[in-house]
């Protein structure tokens, strides 16, 4: 068997200046300041037949055409196809739109994307032309987290709009499903060194407490605390698991009267994060991940391959456009280890379903290629929650999902297995 190589790197795409941030429809005007910056951490393994590239960004969203055109720019150096070509976002909700299709969420800044396509053109092109001698190995390591919260609990919801109904609030429901699973990935050279570490956790990157600054939030963190314990140059790689209903644990006590109020209304709400207190749980996550990648590890040969596929936004969902796709793909990076990963933002039972399915582990990632908005489960269909039909004003889709969702994403998988 021909050995791979594994070639990996970082670069900065920390906006110049002061640029609207994705993620909140209420927060409109330009960022003012930056708190921590924003990367792009790419890994490449090669063997004489199969590369595959991963590409993880500092961004509440990538594109399709973002990938494409990346892919396009260092073609006469690296072959990528959309299937062994991995672009994903970390959802932080305080980077610069790169989606234009969004508005609503962030206006995109057509020179800062511009700006972004040419810093990962640049990465892939570095890394496709450094030396890389074979031998190297990838190290699995997991454990739990247990620092996220569902963010769906059934409710009274009030409005001018209609009568009282029973309803999905964004409330914390502590028995609600949530993945807590960290995933690391360390991929290390011939010689034992690590080359790139790679890691994975379900959970909204939405509560850093300076809302009008840059930052890549509690990914940012953890990758610090990573480098610091492995190597200040470290590439490390975030990929954002089955994170639609999942969330920090904010359940502080409110700071205002109104909002306490409320919660002997309708339940305990979130309570968002003082500077301190985010920084004290992040900390904590960070933390824990960087345990787990000291534990013990089960050790794998690197083989990559890829496969990828289409279905229809349409057969998800009645009334979308017949002209947009949710894409699914598989990247094996070596026998029995692999990343799922599809273009929505897919609750966490998704999550446990692609866990579920074997042989062999499968890593569950969202956030890839261009988002069409949420993927919600059957049994959420009709609750009125905002990941089953509240989001997509703010998306600019409309439609209702169908009753079925669940088996087409389903067979979609299937259609990947090895």
């Amino acid at each position: 068997m021909a050995e791979a190589s594994i070639t990996a790197g970082s670069i900065d795409i920390t906006p110049r200046e002061p640029l609207p941030l994705a993620g909140f429809t209420d927060r409109t005007g330009p960022s003012r300041g930056v708190a921590d910056p924003l990367e792009l951490n790419a890994l490449l393994l090669r063997t004489p037949h199969a590369s595959v590239a991963i590409l993880c960004a500092d961004l509440l969203f990538v594109t399709e055409d973002l990938k494409r055109r990346i892919a396009a720019a260092v073609h006469d150096q690296l072959v990528l196809l959309d299937a062994s070509f991995l672009c994903a976002a970390s959802h932080t909700h305080f980077a610069p739109a790169v989606d234009p299709s969004k508005p609503l969420l962030g206006r995109a800044d057509p020179a800062y994307v511009n700006w972004v396509a040419e810093r990962g053109a640049a990465l892939l092109r570095r890394l496709a032309a450094e030396p890389a001698p074979g031998g190297g190995l990838l190290e699995y390591r997991s454990g739990p987290a247990a620092h996220a919260i569902n963010r769906r609990r059934m409710g009274w919801r009030l409005s001018p709009r209609h009568l009282p109904r029973r309803a999905a609030l964004r409330a914390p429901d502590p028995a609600g499903p949530r993945d807590e699973t960290v995933h690391v990935l360390t991929f290390t050279g011939a010689g034992g060194r690590p080359v790139a570490l790679l890691w994975s956790y379900a959970c909204h990157p939405v509560t850093f407490a300076e809302p009008w600054q840059v930052s890549a939030d509690y990914p940012g963190v953890v990758r610090r605390a990573l480098r610091l314990a492995f190597g200040a140059d470290l590439p490390v790689l975030f990929l954002q698991g089955c994170a639609g209903d999942i969330r920090p644990r904010e359940l502080g006590r409110p700071r205002r009267l109104g909002r306490r109020l409320a919660e002997l209304v309708v339940g305990k709400l979130f309570t968002p994060f003082t500077a301190p207190e985010y920084a004290a749980w992040s900390g904590s996550l960070a933390e824990r991940v960087a345990e787990v990648a000291h534990g013990r590890s089960v050790s794998y040969p690197i083989k990559p391959a890829a496969a990828g596929t289409r279905v229809r936004l349409s057969d998800l969902m009645a009334g979308a456009s017949p002209d947009r796709d949710v894409t699914f793909q598989r990247l094996r990076v070596a026998p029995g280890l692999a990343i799922a990963a599809l273009s929505a933002e897919p609750v966490a039972e998704y999550g446990h379903a692609v866990r579920s399915q074997g042989p062999g582990i499968a890593i569950p990632v969202g956030y890839t290629d261009t988002v069409f908005g949420y993927l919600p489960s059957a049994r959420m269909l009709g609750q009125h929650g905002y990941e089953d039909e509240g989001f997509m004003e703010a998306f600019g889709i409309a439609g209702r999902f169908r009753p079925d969702i669940e088996r087409v994403v389903r067979q979609a998988w299937a259609a990947l297995a090895p």
